[in-house]
């Protein structure tokens, strides 16, 4: 195997949003980088042949077919990653088209980030140990904040992570829009917590629809997490049509309890 410090980087998908940023990560580090696009002449048989970590920057509609294509011919000594917002098939597709070492990985930003530094990158392990063990102390080493889960585990938290979100900051849009209220006025009232939603809201506009759809559609636990989200809010405006203060309260009270585990949680990840 080629010493593991220094291997050479191959980008499938290098020209997108999050190939490119991950180009620069990795010259910035004084690798030897090669990327793959539609438009270049280096093809994504030549990165898989080529170099010993091979990264796959794609969209998850065409991310089967290029594993199909690419990951028999990458070496048994080599890596294969890749950056998508879901785990599960993702890997297993991996796996069964590959010899190689296998991770998933899950960078937990945009392309907007400056740096890794203070940002939470997931990792899946799923085939080998050396190159695993390279790669997460390559993020840890420029920052990275690593958190190791199990694919089934990240999606299933995904969903509520970001399909959930997602879906409650769509219906927060929407809904303004149809109201019609001044943003003026919302955001001269605005308490912290409800501005950085607005904020939140509006950063959508720098975001990929295409992404976002397939992250609600793509993720199996998602219809999971909207019903009991739903359920659940289906029941607190009953409660506040009926004007149920003791129902009301009841909720809150129940909400409330969970306030020392999240608090502990929170202060156990910045220690």
């Amino acid at each position: 195997m080629a010493d593991s410090s220094k291997p050479r980087i191959g980008i499938i998908g290098g020209k997108g949003r999050m190939g490119r940023w991950f180009h620069r990560l990795f010259m910035d580090t004084g690798h030897d980088v090669l990327i793959s696009d539609i438009d270049t002449e280096i093809s994504p048989l030549d990165i898989a042949k080529r170099c010993e970590v091979v990264i796959l920057a794609l969209p998850m509609e065409v991310f089967p077919k290029v594993v199909k294509e690419v990951a028999p011919l990458i070496p048994k000594t080599s890596f294969l990653t890749d950056l998508c917002s879901l785990k599960e098939k993702q890997v297993e597709v991996m796996l069964s088209n590959s010899y190689c070492e296998v991770c998933g990985t899950h960078p937990l930003f945009g392309p907007g980030e400056e740096s890794l530094k203070g940002r939470r990158v997931a990792l899946c392990a799923a085939r080998g140990q050396r190159w695993y063990s390279w790669w997460k102390k390559f993020l840890e080493d420029n920052g990275a904040l690593v958190a190791e889960f199990t694919p089934s585990q990240h999606d299933r938290t995904m969903a509520w992570v970001q399909a959930l979100n997602h879906f409650i900051l769509l219906c927060l849009g929407k809904s303004l829009e149809e109201d019609g209220i001044d943003f003026g006025h919302v955001l001269k009232l605005a308490t912290p917590s409800f501005e950085r939603q607005l904020n939140i809201v509006a950063r959508l506009c720098l975001q990929d629809p295409e992404l976002y759809a397939t992250i609600q559609l793509g993720n199996p636990y998602t219809s999971t997490a909207i019903e009991t989200f739903t359920k659940h809010a289906q029941k607190l405006k009953q409660i506040l049509e009926e004007k149920d203060r003791v129902g009301f309260i009841q909720i809150f009270k129940e909400v409330q309890k969970l306030g020392p585990s999240l608090l502990r949680h929170c202060k156990a990840k910045k220690q």
